[in-house]
This record gives structure tokens, C-alpha cells and sequence, in this order.
């Protein structure tokens, strides 16, 4: 092909992106559409997109082609990759043998990718993210080549800064009415379950007034002494739920939550939990060898995690299905692991849903009107489960059902009470 063919041929091109995106108002659509047509124009192996936060110095993918569900693109650090360089450069990188290249990611590394070349995508003066292209045979880059991939991130830059833009306009306003329906929820939901913790406080309180006098000495203390711990109780379920309260509220505000680490058996606090639901007719299978798993933990934001997770299983099951919990202990990067498993079989999470669950007031699309929920629950989770150190996934197909694993380290993790993880 000449020259001149090859000029013609990405003009072509280019005109046709620019009308394909033209109407495309959702970033990652966007960048599909680029990122595939550039495949073919350029002839690698895949193209990726990036967009920059500028505070965490961070490259994000919005689309690689290259990436699967169950191995996802991470982000990339500020002169990590070629993309990495390009933006921190200001100026397009080509590297033609990039096992050898001091700047290669691992995750690209790991893929087998052999050649890469990325370019700042630029809004007025303003840096906004990069478009790399990556080829997994020997390749050398040609101008043109850095020519093409260069008018393309022109082209895209300012389109997708629009998507962006218009995606956080709509994600602020679906924020701010779901932020309006949890208010009405929690004053409607707080209402009805502090009534209850106050009409045994008052009942209680009032025995005590009307009952005591007619006692004898020795009954008298004794059922003094059942009332006065059923009115302990009921002040104890009310400060939980008050505590719920500011845990949302935190969460919402980007905060972190502040821990009370003590020793809790893990082992033993499940089946409490099992215990409870078994009394509603909620079946929970426990499997592990371990009699007890004790760990350096915040007892009540853990037992809400787990009942959080256990309610999820059972809202998205069918009636009598039952609910797995698997408890092991592992080894995991030179520290003692508390490993946990909520398996359950119901409706499963659509592949599209996965990547957005731990998100504050995202419901899945196969989420219908008749299970009730804010979208707050698993992000409040997550929150905990990383302040303590750990990690939580979520694996699912739809119609098969969904297994949740929290990975919770077993010592006390360093500066526990103020992380600060969003």
C-alpha cells in the first residue's frame, strides 16, 4: 500500500469514527467503538483507553480489548506502561521490544505483549487520559503509525471528556433522588424499629414502677434483675441501629469508620448468626474443620457484614433454598488468613452488574421492585471488610447463583481506626 492509499485509508477512518461516536453519550460505548476500529487501522493486537485522575496520579481503563471479566485491566500508576509515559511525557512513546522496556506493566508483561505505543489524550492543555495500542508479535512502529494513533486521540479526547462529563451530570442527579428515597427509607425504617426497643424499655420501666412494691424480697430481685437486663438489651439493639446510622452516613460522605478491634471468633459468630435465622425458617449450612478462628476484629460491623450477606443470599433465592457458609483458615502473603464463603443458589448477578455491585445505590437490572433494598448494603460492607485489612469478591452467574468471599487478615492491622478507603 503507498503512501498516499494509506493517508486516504485513515482519513476514511477517522471520518468514520467521528460519525460513530458522533451520538455515543456512555464512556465506555465510546471507547469500545475507537479502541476497535483502531485495531483494525493500526493492525495490533488491541487497543486500550485510559482516562487520568489527576489527584491519584492514576490511569483508569475505560476499554481495552485485551481485557477479560475474570482478568480486568488495573489501573495504572503515573508513568507506569506506555500509556503511563505518554501522559507523564506529554508526547508519544513507541517501544518496539517491550519485555525489555524498565517503564512495562506486569499486567501487560503477564499477557505476553511484545511491542506497545500510547499517546496523550489532551483536551486544550489539559492532559486528560491516553490511547495505547499493543501488539503481541515483534513490531516496529512507524511515524506513521504514531501519526495515526496521534490524530485518533485528537479526535476522541474531547468526545469522550463529553461522555465523562455527561455521565457524571447523571450519575450526580440518580445520586441525588436515590439520596432522597434512603432519606425517606431510613426516617420510615428508623421509626419502626426503634419502636419497638422503646415500647420494651417502657414496659419493662413500667413493671418495675407498678410491680415491685407487691414482690417478695428474694423474687423481687430476681425479676428486677430479668427486667433490667431485657431493658439492657433493648438499649443494646437501639445503639446498633443508631450505629448503622452513622456508619451510612460516613460511607456516604467518603469517610473512614472508626473500628473497635477486639478478639472475635469467627467460627462462633456465625453460627450465632445461623442460630437467628434458623428461628425465621432461613436454613444456613456452615462447612469447616476449624471448632474456632479468632481474629483481631470489630465484632458488630462484622456481624452486619455477614448479615448483610446472608440476607442478599437469601432475598435473591427461591423460598427454602439453602444458604452455604464455608469458614477456612489460609496462608496468604506471609500472614494468617480468615477466609469466608457465602454461597448461595438463586438468580445470580447479570456479568454486566458484576463490576458495579460494591457502588453506593447501585441495584442489579435483574433487581425487581419487590426486594427491597437501598444499594447501600454491600457498599458499607466492603468499607468495613478493607479497613480491617481485607478484601471481599464477588463471583456469580446469572441463574446459578452467587458466592461472596471475604478474606480477612487475623492480626490487627496497622493505623485500623483511621483508614481512610472510599
Amino acid at each position: 500500500m503507498n503512501s498516499h492509499t494509506s493517508r486516504e485509508r485513515v482519513f476514511r477512518a477517522l471520518h468514520e469514527i467521528a460519525v460513530a461516536v458522533g451520538g455515543v453519550l456512555e464512556p465506555v460505548e465510546l471507547a469500545r467503538l475507537v479502541a476497535d476500529r483502531a485495531c483494525e487501522l493500526l493492525e495490533v493486537g488491541a487497543v486500550g483507553v485510559y482516562v487520568l485522575d489527576d489527584a491519584m496520579q492514576l490511569l483508569t481503563p475505560v476499554y481495552s480489548s485485551d481485557a477479560q471479566i475474570d482478568r480486568p485491566e488495573p489501573s495504572l500508576r503515573w508513568g507506569s506502561g506506555a500509556a503511563g509515559q505518554a501522559v507523564a511525557s506529554g508526547q508519544p512513546v513507541a517501544v518496539a521490544e517491550y519485555r525489555g522496556w524498565p517503564h512495562a506493566g506486569v499486567w501487560m508483561l503477564a499477557n505476553g505483549v511484545r511491542a506497545a505505543m500510547a499517546v496523550p489524550l489532551q483536551v486544550a492543555d489539559r492532559r486528560t487520559g491516553a490511547l495505547a495500542a499493543r501488539a503481541y508479535q515483534p513490531r516496529q512502529w512507524t511515524d506513521t503509525d504514531i501519526q495515526t494513533l496521534t490524530l485518533l486521540a485528537a479526535q476522541i479526547a474531547p468526545a469522550l471528556e463529553a461522555a465523562r462529563l455527561y455521565e457524571r451530570t447523571r450519575a450526580a442527579q440518580l445520586q441525588a433522588e436515590a439520596a432522597i428515597k434512603l432519606r425517606d427509607e431510613v426516617l420510615a425504617g428508623v421509626s419502626h424499629d426503634l419502636a419497638a426497643p422503646l415500647a420494651r424499655i417502657r414496659l419493662y420501666a413500667e413493671l418495675i414502677q407498678t410491680e415491685s412494691p407487691k414482690l417478695e424480697p428474694r423474687a423481687a430481685a430476681d425479676q428486677l434483675h430479668a427486667w433490667s437486663e431485657r431493658i439492657v438489651a433493648a438499649t443494646g439493639t437501639m445503639k446498633v441501629l443508631m450505629q448503622e446510622l452513622v456508619d451510612v452516613a460516613r460511607v456516604q460522605l467518603g469517610q473512614a469508620l472508626m473500628l473497635d478491634l477486639r478478639p472475635v471468633d469467627l467460627v462462633s459468630l456465625v453460627r450465632r448468626l445461623a442460630h437467628e435465622l434458623e428461628a425465621v425458617g432461613q436454613h444456613v449450612t456452615i462447612r469447616s474443620s476449624l471448632e474456632e478462628l479468632e481474629g483481631w476484629w470489630d465484632e458488630p460491623r462484622l456481624s452486619r457484614v455477614l448479615s448483610n450477606l446472608l440476607d442478599n443470599a437469601f432475598s435473591y433465592s427461591q423460598d427454602g433454598s439453602a444458604v452455604e457458609v464455608v469458614i477456612e483458615q489460609v496462608r496468604e502473603s506471609g500472614l494468617d488468613v480468615a477466609r469466608l464463603r457465602v454461597r448461595d443458589y438463586g438468580r445470580g448477578i447479570p456479568a454486566e452488574d458484576l463490576p458495579r455491585v460494591f457502588e453506593r445505590f447501585y441495584r442489579g437490572s435483574n433487581v425487581g421492585e419487590q426486594t427491597a433494598g437501598s444499594g447501600l448494603g454491600l457498599a458499607v460492607a466492603r468499607q468495613i471488610v478493607q479497613q480491617h485489612g481485607g478484601s471481599i469478591d464477588i463471583d456469580s452467574t446469572r441463574g446459578s447463583g452467587t458466592i461472596v468471599t471475604l478474606r480477612l487478615p487475623e492480626t490487627q492491622p496497622t493505623d485500623s481506626r483511621s483508614n481512610d478507603l472510599n
